[in-house]
């Protein structure tokens, strides 16, 4: 029996492989006939296709619950992005709108409007090579196939939609969005609003058994989300802090919110309330100011009228302060514009670069700056603040703040400026806060000096610096600039952002930027001095001689070095050396700080470097004994 049964399988396995060929006798298909037959046969949604795919698509669109009803990440993505804007902004590269109205091109294949949108809600497309293909879709679960659906590939088929790999990682994507994360703000907002209506709210507080109110967090939450006094108590994205954005029930005595309009909060409740709680009624602020949170820069930027076509921002340090007409002035201006916006739609962009004005006092450059700005404009910030949190805290609320004490600086104070302006995120505890918080940097941080002999000393990082040469000839004043040209060129400056300018400086202008700041290095009287000192020849017994024969040679003096001849070029030199003998200074008197201005002298001096003739760099000096070392270049040798 067995026997019999192994036979009949083979049997069948037989048969399963045998292919049958048939050929039917006639003339060949023309294909161009049919295809003739269609108005754009490219277009794959006019296709012929089975009655039950037809029956399916249209029973789909029946039952496929609306995506701006759902809950979840899924709806508010839906609500935040209808179909046709989010294939804009997530499926550019994907598919393209065709010249069909409600139609989109799949770009990877050569057919056409293949792609229907319907209500702005769903898209189907028809094209075969698409990895939505036959599928209805809203636009969370469009955008998730595209960018994610390769990670099903290896999913168990038994994983719940769920906790697909693809739809926890489109999760992750859409709660980052911005938008995303404002749709949710706007919702929670909402709905709390849509708890109470304004007259019954109050029979939500939890009373006593002597019918007075309760301190209880829930109650204090309920008062200051509700009390029509309390409405303009807001979350500032930007400032990072409670702000008032209107009137409240009693006079504030600063813009924003302190410790004043705190303990001010705490008697009204008490008077009108009945209830006192300092510890609750702090974290109920923070609470419902959270769901009222807003960031008035970007409100500010989203609701410029639209840009009128006529380029400013190129020109702005030409027309208004008479900068030199050059593609490096064009671009400093241009890529710091755009960094201060990119700064507040991606906080922490990096951005490491300052650009420095500098010309003579009243010419309007900090009323330049504080122009553009408006209320986010600042000229508070110090070098000495940057030492310690006191700089990062004063950053919080500004968009451009302006640095004006460039000139004079000391080594450590370059050190810490370096420092300060290369940090795009500030970690810090504020002042009576619990955590350690991150503060992505949404400002940028401008100069302005009026030093006509050099501002800059540390020639390494210099880079960091872009400095303009002004005049203050311009066809324009600064404090002339009016709201709608400040407007116009914000919006400008949009649209530079949005086509994606670099934010540093590339070819001839990165070179142009190296001679501006060579240019803008702190000059120092002595300079012509020592680079006389290390042109003069030297005798062949210099080595041997003593300091006073030394100082004689170089003066000319005919005691004690009148009758040398100098025959041979000097190769070798330290910083003792010149402040004893080009400066005529003891030894012993020589500060730190001394040997500083003489280094900074020398990296000034070309065809001189440090000595890297050993890792230390110092060598062993006639009189001076070991010395860090400068060393001539083979070129000046």
């Amino acid at each position: 029996m067995l026997y019999i049964k192994i036979l009949a399988t083979l049997y069948n396995v037989i048969l399963a492989l045998i292919f049958v060929y048939e050929e039917q006798d006639g003339e060949l298909l023309d294909p161009d006939v049919y295809l003739s037959k269609y108005q754009n046969w490219r277009d794959t949604s006019t296709w012929p296709v089975s009655s039950r795919q037809s029956e399916v698509l249209n029973r789909s669109l029946k039952e496929q619950a609306d995506p701006l009803l759902k809950e979840g990440v899924v709806g508010t993505f839906c609500r935040a992005y209808p179909v046709r804007e989010a294939i804009e902004k997530f499926l550019g590269a994907v598919y393209a709108p065709s010249a069909m109205e409600g139609r989109y091109d799949y770009i990877p294949a050569d057919s056409s409007a293949g792609v229907i949108i319907y209500d702005d809600k769903f898209a189907y497309s028809h094209h075969a090579t698409d990895p939505a293909s036959g599928l209805l879709l809203n636009a969370f679960d469009l955008v998730r196939i595209h960018k994610f659906g390769s990670l099903d590939d290896k999913a168990s088929t038994t994983t719940a939609p769920g906790k697909m790999p693809s739809f926890v990682a489109m999760c992750e994507f859409a709660i980052k969005d911005e938008r995303v994360k404002a749709e949710f703000s706007k919702e929670r907002q909402a709905q709390a609003e849509e708890e109470f209506s304004d007259e019954d709210w109050q029979t939500a507080l939890e009373l006593d058994k002597q019918g007075r109110i309760k301190d209880t967090l829930d109650n204090i939450v309920l008062i200051i989300r509700h009390d029509k006094e309390l409405q303009h108590i807001a979350f500032n994205c930007h400032r990072d802090g409670i702000d008032a954005k209107g009137g409240l029930p009693w006079e504030q005595i600063k813009a924003g919110w302190n410790d004043s309009d705190n303990a001010l909060l705490k008697v009204y409740l008490s008077s009108k309330y009945g209830v006192y709680s300092p510890t609750k009624t702090k974290d109920a602020v923070l609470a419902v100011a959270a769901e009222r949170a807003y960031h008035p820069v970007k409100e500010y930027l989203d609701s410029l009228p639209k840009w009128d076509g006529i380029s400013r921002v190129d020109n702005l340090l030409i027309d208004y302060f008479g900068a030199t007409d050059n593609s490096y002035t064009k671009a400093v201006i241009r890529k710091t514009m755009v960094a201060a916006v990119a700064r507040i739609y991606r906080p922490g962009t990096k951005f490491d670069s300052v650009l420095i004005l500098n010309g003579p006092q009243g010419i309007g450059k900090s009323t330049f700056f504080a122009k553009l700005a408006g209320d986010w404009f600042s000229d508070s910030l110090t070098i000495t603040d940057m030492k310690d949190k006191s700089g990062a805290e004063k950053l919080q609320g500004y968009w451009l703040l302006e640095l004006g004490e460039l000139a004079g600086m000391r080594k450590t104070d370059v050190e810490i400026v370096k420092s300060f302006i290369s940090r795009a995120d500030d970690k810090y505890r504020a002042s009576y806060g619990v955590n350690v918080e991150s503060h992505p940097r949404q400002c940028v941080i401008v100069g302005s000096t009026n030093a006509e002999s050099g501002f800059l000393r540390d020639i390494t990082g210099n880079r960091r610096f872009w400095p303009v040469r002004i005049s203050g000839n311009g066809k324009k004043k600064a404090w002339q600039m009016t709201k709608e040209e400040v407007q116009q060129i914000w919006a400008e400056t949009l649209v530079l952002y949005e086509k994606g300018e670099k934010l540093y400086l590339e070819g001839d202008d990165a070179s142009m930027a190296t001679s501006e700041q060579a240019d803008a290095m702190e000059t120092d009287e002595r300079e012509g001095l020592v680079r006389t000192y290390l042109d003069t020849l030297l005798p062949d017994d210099w080595d041997t001689m003593s300091l006073y024969e030394r100082r004689n040679f170089l003066g000319g003096s005919e005691f004690g070095g009148g009758t040398r001849v100098g025959t041979v070029k000097r190769t070798l030199v330290c910083n003792m050396e010149i402040w004893c003998e080009c400066f005529g200074k003891d030894a012993s008197s020589m500060r730190t700080s001394d040997s500083y201005a003489i280094g900074a002298i020398m990296r000034k001096i070309s065809g001189w470097n440090k000595y890297t003739g050993n890792k230390n760099g110092t060598i062993n000096f006639p009189i001076y004994g070991k010395q860090r070392a400068y060393s001539r270049t083979e070129e000046q040798s």
